[in-house]
C-alpha cells in the first residue's frame, strides 16, 4: 500500500493549481506585503499558487519578501519589462485553470477567488472576469471601460460614449476590465494568446479584453467582488514618465484595432490637441505672473508629451531601466533571477 505521503505527493502531481495569481512588482516593499497579507485570506495553500515578478526593483523588496512569504515563488529580472511582459513570462510557467493579475497596489477581499471560481464553472465561455474597486474611503471607482472607436479617442471625455454593459445573471458583462485585478481562464489564453507584450505599461489589458471578445470569450465583472485599489500608487513617484507610457500605449492601441489611416488621423488630432493645451496654459501661465500652480503644472505636461511626439516618440523617454526592445526575453542579462531571489518552488 502506498503511504500517505505519497498519495499526497501524486495528488499533488496531478491536480493542477486552481488559481496561479501573478503580481508583477517594482519597488516598495511594504505595499507589495500589505497586497499578500489581503491575498492570504482570499488564497487556498492547498489549490492556489502566488508568483512575484520583480521588475529589478532595487531595494530589499525580494529579501523581506522571502523571509515573510517563502512560499511565493520568485521571477527576479535584471531589467524593468513592464507589465505585459512580465506577466507573460509567469503565464509561461503555470499550469492552473485560471490566471489572476493582481497589481501590488491591490488588495483582493476574502471571497473574490472563490466568487470568480463559481462564475467560471457556471459561464462555460467566461473567458476573462474583474471585480469592483473601490477606493480606501470604500468609494466605487471604475471598473470596466470601453473599447475606444475613433470618436472616443478624438473627442472630450465629456463627449465620449459610455462603457456597454448587459446583465449576466449576478454578473455584467462588459468591454473590458482593468488588469489591477483580472482573473482569465487558463483554456482562452491558450486559444488567444497571452498579452501584447508591445505594450509596456497601460492598456495591455484592455487590448487582451478585445481580442478575447473577438474570439468569443466573455468578458464580464462581478459587482459584489470587492478590491482596494490604489489608482496609479505604482507610477505616482514618476508622473512625467507614466504620463509617457499612457500615451505610448495609447497611440499603440489605436494602430493595433483601427485602420492605420484613422490611428495616422487621431495620433495627428492628439499632436495638435498637446501644442495647443501647451499655449494655452503658457499664454495662462504668462497672464498669472507663474503664480498658479495648475496652469504651471499642465504647461509642465503638455510641453513635456508634445516634445516626446515631436522628437519621433524616442523608447528612451517614459518609466527607467526598459530593456532593448529588440532584445528577446531569455536574452536577457541574469535572465529571470538573480542568485540572491531564485525561483522558490510552492508548497
Amino acid at each position: 500500500m502506498p503511504t500517505e505521503a505519497l498519495v499526497s505527493a501524486i495528488r499533488e502531481i496531478s491536480v493542477p493549481h486552481r488559481f496561479s495569481v501573478i503580481i508583477v512588482h517594482r519597488g516598495g516593499a511594504p505595499m507589495l506585503l500589505q497586497a499578500l497579507a489581503a491575498l492570504a485570506a482570499a488564497i487556498s495553500t492547498e489549490r492556489d499558487e502566488v508568483i512575484v515578478v520583480d521588475n529589478h526593483s532595487g531595494d530589499d523588496s525580494i529579501e523581506q519578501l522571502r523571509m515573510i512569504h517563502p512560499e511565493v515563488r520568485v521571477l527576479a529580472n535584471a531589467w524593468n519589462l513592464g507589465f505585459a511582459r512580465a506577466c507573460n513570462q509567469a503565464i509561461a510557467q503555470v499550469s492552473a485553470e485560471y490566471v489572476l493579475l493582481l497589481n501590488n497596489d491591490a488588495f483582493v477581499a476574502a471571497d473574490v477567488l472563490d466568487r470568480f471560481e463559481e462564475a467560471f464553472d457556471r459561464v462555460p465561455r467566461l473567458g476573462v472576469i474583474g471585480g469592483q474597486f473601490v477606493g480606501p474611503d470604500g468609494r466605487a471607482l471604475p471598473s470596466d471601460r470601453p473599447i475606444p472607436n475613433a470618436w472616443d479617442a478624438l473627442a472630450p471625455k465629456t463627449l465620449q460614449r459610455p462603457a456597454r454593459r448587459r446583465r449576466l445573471g449576478r454578473l455584467l458583462e462588459v468591454e473590458a476590465v482593468t488588469g489591477a485585478c483580472l482573473a482569465v481562464r487558463a483554456a482562452a489564453i491558450r486559444e488567444v494568446g497571452p498579452l501584447d507584450d508591445d505594450f509596456f505599461f497601460y492598456l495591455e489589458d484592455l487590448e487582451w479584453c478585445r481580442r478575447m471578445r473577438a474570439r468569443g470569450w466573455t468578458v464580464a465583472r462581478d459587482p459584489e467582488a470587492r478590491v482596494m485599489h490604489l489608482v496609479s500608487a505604482t507610477a505616482r513617484y514618476l508622473p512625467r514618465g507614466a504620463q509617457i507610457e499612457m500615451l505610448r500605449s495609447r497611440l499603440l492601441l489605436y494602430r493595433k484595432i483601427m485602420h492605420p489611416a484613422v490611428a495616422g488621423v487621431i495620433e495627428a488630432g492628439r499632436f495638435l490637441r498637446l501644442i495647443v493645451d501647451a499655449l494655452f496654459h503658457l499664454l495662462t501661465t504668462g497672464l498669472t505672473a507663474g503664480l498658479l500652480p495648475g496652469p504651471r503644472r499642465r504647461l509642465g505636461k503638455y510641453a513635456f508629451l508634445a516634445a516626446w511626439m515631436m522628437l519621433g516618440k524616442p523608447d528612451s523617454w517614459g518609466l527607467p531601466d526598459k530593456p532593448p526592445r529588440a532584445q528577446p526575453l531569455t536574452a536577457l542579462p541574469e535572465a529571470s533571477r538573480r542568485p540572491e531571489a531564485e525561483t522558490i518552488p510552492s508548497d
